[in-house]
């Protein structure tokens, strides 16, 4: 019977610890952005427009949330970003896991909101959280390019007329326009070998490339919510609104 007794309250501490360590990061311990919002569009013009990402993932339960934190205040150089220590920003802010993503730059002609974003300190380096994207345990191990994801964000993305653009359009007839590229995968993709980027992708069937270029301006706004995707090099698409 003591044995008996034993293995039952043996059985209970294995499954209290199988249930704290699959609870992850409780979720008022996860910090999410903060913002102050204004009454003007505010941010930052020209083209392109350097920058670079540290993903902070947490983990609570089946779900997992990515805070996006860039560096558009002050944009770090790329020794800086590779000095950045992962390991001690994971400690220090107890992400799950932190993803480095850098080296972009924005291929658009401004970038503005009416939210202003909280300043948040890492590795030394003031960072912006303009975003944040939640994600299931499945759709993280099966992400794979050219599949969407939602982000909640609050953006308006301008393209001027003249520019160039350059787009996905999925088998649906969707429309997705290229936001931001990365020299992370190809260091030699600058922008001015965008145009050539269709014969270097390896589409989905019925997917298409095209570089347009635009007669009157384009304005993407993300209204709280956008719908994102990535190409074979990690390049990033927002879906036009208007489809």
């Amino acid at each position: 019977m003591k044995r008996l007794t034993l293995y039952i309250l043996a059985g209970i501490v294995a499954l209290a610890g199988g249930l704290y360590l699959l609870r992850g990061v409780p979720e008022d311990r996860i910090p999410y952005p903060q913002y102050r919002q204004t009454d003007t569009l505010s941010g930052y013009s020209g083209r392109p427009i350097p920058y670079n990402e540290v993903l902070l993932a947490y983990r609570s339960w089946f779900d997992v949330k990515v805070i996006v934190y860039n560096d558009l205040n002050d944009v770090l150089t790329d020794e800086e970003f590779d000095a950045l220590d992962l390991d001690a920003i994971k400690r220090d802010t107890g992400a799950s896991f932190v993803i480095p993503n850098g080296r972009r730059y924005f291929v658009l002609d401004r970038i503005e909101s009416q939210r202003e974003s909280i300043k948040r300190e890492l590795g030394g380096h003031e960072f912006l959280t303009p975003a944040y994207v939640s994600l299931s345990i499945w759709e993280l191990m099966n992400r794979k390019p050219y599949r969407p994801t939602t982000v909640d964000r609050e953006t308006v993305y301008t393209y001027l007329a003249g520019s160039k653009v350059y787009r996905l359009i999925d088998p649906d007839g969707k429309v997705y326009t290229m936001q931001s590229a990365t020299r992370a995968i190809d260091p030699d993709q600058t922008i001015d070998k965008l145009d050539g980027l269709g014969s270097r992708l390896s589409l989905p069937e019925g997917w298409q490339f095209r570089v347009d270029v635009l007669e009157e301006d384009l304005i993407l706004a993300s209204g709280g919510q956008t719908e994102v995707l990535q190409d074979d090099f990690q390049n990033t698409y927002q879906r036009n609104v208007e489809d």
